[in-house]
């Protein structure tokens, strides 16, 4: 809950030449709206943009550009010829398990004694570490090869070599001025590295190392593609799980290894991977069967972002990643399934923890935070599970637009001690660099690292005030100018003509999407809301839209996580909204579907909430206005039915006072079926007999304490307000 004002989004909605679209549709025979799209994207001439269509851009280049891949391949065939005891080490999300996976199945295939290592998030922390290195040694390992981590290590890889073994490093984070002193440091981010793509993830430079370990030796370029082409079908598929988790640019080799990895898993003999697609595609555990054939699903960038990556992370998150690699290191397709939905139970978990969290947070902000004055928000939390702080704090930032950092501390049981130590995770704004801001506050901090956009930390209990306060005066000086708001880059304007399966299916052509290449967002002015329906138990709202003009157009809107209880629109309101499109495919239909990204009221049509927030003003200031839903004066004057009906919902929502809760009023007046001005009118008279207190409020709602007196009763006929209501309205 939230009564907060939201800062309104920015629309900046893309302009096109119209010659150059007109030249576009000439050449490649397509519509107008896929010119634009193809425009904003940079194709301007139709030779690149008929390649991209066809998805025929990218290039693999040749492996042995990256630096000190040469001296990898020698030391990795060296311990294969040996049978020495090679171990993977990778990371413990969705990237790191792809990498560990590719890289450990190819040094299988060749005959190698492989084994893999991913540490645990809880109990070691991300990247190498000395208690891991000892075990390895212990177990007789001669070579390690990490996977999307180790560029930082020093003293670590110090470690490896005091130890007696080899490490060959491969990692696409950002390197330090100093490199570990490993066999082989292989990072296309190396200042002295010359690689053509730098936008690698870890995965993809796992997959480099495997076509030069193939390719090593081969004098013949058609032998090469050819060794890169059985690669490819080999190993694609997991390159562009983890691209498409690690949010990685989708053009270059990414973009042309998504596309090939998605197609392969469109009929993928993977078992983990088949077990994982229809685990996430199918109803939850326990569902009855569905009536019809559940229709395959279509494999997309969007359906892996989504639905596939969360549950991979979420093994990380919530238990240990090896049960991800194992998942996809199986050919069994009956352990498959079980680890799937292992990860899938994961996942489940991970989301209740999260909202949980999510729902504590908020609430915090709420009623302990005035963001109209602060630019920074950190909160802290006792027993916050640490592996999903970092995704609460995503949808803070998302909320509040604003920076956001929360901690978590554990007593384990015992009393909370000064010296206690948080691990906090923060995200970031466009304008406010966390890590600088971290780096200002290091003595005050136990460890911390991170980038702009997101960071980790942590801070013992007695120093996070200070924390607090030196942050917020970090934050305050980068927006010296003010928070600049959330904004949309919205491709162009559309009709409800432009809507249809069609249009939706020749969008497809733009895929994969992702960074570089985001999802088409369009904008739609003066649609009339049709119908307000809740999903889900009111979780999600749908929306059906119609052009005012001809009421025949008609349009399905899903607003996915807005509460139908919160939605501060009605049934009649005129709207423009920003979506993007796709296809819905129910009992055989196929119904082209928005996918709202925000909505507004239409310029000149005021929302019904505005006409009763305005009515409400009127009436306050003594001027006997009336609302649109009153068929007499005198219906402006609240029932003793509507006031118990705002009574008894403050009661439940507070716990019969024990506890203060943000009130929202349009979730007042969703439950009750009374109007905002009526609803406002009722809370100002419970306000004025001290029945409810506001600590908060503003014209979205309040924080409300509830008094619980037994025995009391009031008298709402003496309100000042309802004798004024009185004069005003009555006969």
């Amino acid at each position: 809950m939230s009564t907060a004002p939201k800062r309104q989004k920015q629309w900046n909605i893309e302009e096109q030449d119209e010659g150059t679209v007109r030249l576009l549709c000439d050449a490649l025979g397509i519509t107008p709206l896929l010119a634009r799209l193809l425009y904003n994207r940079g194709y301007l001439e139709p030779v690149s943009a008929g390649a991209f269509l066809r998805k025929e851009t990218g290039v693999f280049h040749d492996p042995f550009l990256l630096h000190d891949m040469e001296k990898a391949v020698v030391r990795i065939r060296r311990a294969i010829e040996e049978h020495e005891r090679i171990t993977v080490y990778g990371d413990y999300d969705a990237d790191g398990v792809t990498a560990t996976s590719i890289l450990f199945l190819y040094l299988a295939e060749c005959g190698a004694d492989v084994h893999f290592y991913i540490p645990g998030r809880f109990d070691e922390g991300y990247g190498l570490n000395t208690t891991a290195i000892e075990t390895l040694a212990e177990d007789e390992t001669k070579l390690i090869i990490t996977v999307d981590t180790g560029v930082t290590a020093i003293d670590e890889v110090q470690t490896v070599q005091e130890r007696g073994m080899d490490i060959v490093i491969t990692d696409h984070h950002t390197c330090r001025e100093t490199l570990p002193a490993a066999a082989a440091v292989i990072n296309p981010h190396r200042p002295d590295d010359n690689y053509p793509f730098k936008d690698l993830a870890g995965v993809g430079v796992a997959f480099k190392l495997v076509c030069a370990l193939e390719t090593y030796g081969m004098e013949d370029t058609q032998a090469k593609m050819e060794a890169t082409k059985r690669l490819c079908c080999a190993y694609a598929e997991y390159a562009a799980i983890g691209t498409i988790a690690d949010v990685m640019p989708l053009r270059g080799e990414n973009r042309l290894l998504v596309n090939i990895g998605l197609a392969l898993m469109s009929e993928t003999k993977k078992p983990g991977i088949q077990a994982l697609i229809d685990r996430a595609a199918s109803p939850a555990t326990g569902t009855p069967p569905p009536k019809y054939p559940p229709k395959k699903k279509k494999i997309t960038s969007s359906f892996i972002a989504f639905s596939i990556a969360p549950r991979i992370n979420a093994a990380g998150r919530i238990s240990r990643a090896t049960r991800a690699a194992e998942l996809f290191l199986t050919d069994s397709p009956e352990q498959a399934n079980r680890l799937a939905v292992e990860l899938c139970d994961a996942n489940n978990e991970r989301k209740e923890t999260e909202n949980r969290i999510a729902e504590e947070a908020f609430l915090q902000v709420e009623t302990e935070h005035n963001i109209e004055n602060e630019h920074i928000l950190v909160l802290a939390g006792e027993g916050w599970h640490h592996g999903v702080i970092g995704i609460v704090a995503s949808r803070v930032t998302e909320r509040y637009h604003l920076p956001s950092i929360l901690f978590s501390y554990d007593t384990e049981g015992g009393e909370p001690s000064p010296a206690d130590e948080g691990k906090g995770s923060g995200r970031s704004v466009y304008g406010f660099c966390m890590i600088d801001a971290l780096n200002d506050c290091r003595d005050l901090l136990v460890r911390y690292g991170g980038h702009a956009q997101a960071a980790g930390m942590t801070v013992t209990r007695e120093k996070l005030p200070e924390f607090r306060r030196r942050m917020e005066a970090c934050a305050q000086k980068a927006f010296s100018d003010g928070v600049p708001p959330p904004t949309l880059e919205i491709d162009c304007e559309t009709a409800f003509t432009d809507i249809t399966p069609a249009t939706a299916e020749a969008l497809y052509q733009l895929e994969p999407y992702g960074t570089g290449n985001p999802q088409p967002l369009f904008c739609l002015r003066d649609a009339e809301i049709m119908e307000v329906i809740p999903l889900s138990g009111g979780r999600h709202t749908k929306l059906m839209l119609c052009d005012p003009d001809n009421r025949m157009f008609v349009r399905e809107g899903m607003l996915f996580g807005q509460k139908t209880e919160l939605f501060p629109l009605l049934p009649g309101d005129r709207v423009d909204v920003v979506y993007s499109m796709d296809i819905n495919e129910f009992r055989g239909e196929r119904r082209v579907q928005m996918l709202l990204s925000d909505i507004r009221p239409s310029e000149g049509h005021p929302s019904t909430a505005e006409t009763e927030d305005a009515v409400y003003a009127q009436c306050r200031a003594g001027v006997a206005a009336v609302t649109a839903n009153c068929r007499a004066p005198k219906d402006m004057i609240p029932t003793r039915d509507d006031c118990r009906a705002v009574y008894l919902l403050l009661r439940t929502w507070t716990e019969n006072g024990a506890r203060e809760v943000p009130v929202e009023y349009t979730r007042l007046s969703y439950h009750t079926h009374l109007g905002r001005c009526r609803v406002r009118l009722i809370c100002d008279m419970f306000e004025e007999t001290a029945l409810i207190t506001r600590k908060k409020s503003d014209d979205g709602g309040f924080s409300c304490v509830l008094d619980n007196t037994p025995g009391r009763k009031i008298d709402l006929s003496a309100a000042p307000l309802m004798m004024r209501l009185n004069e005003l309205y009555g006969d």
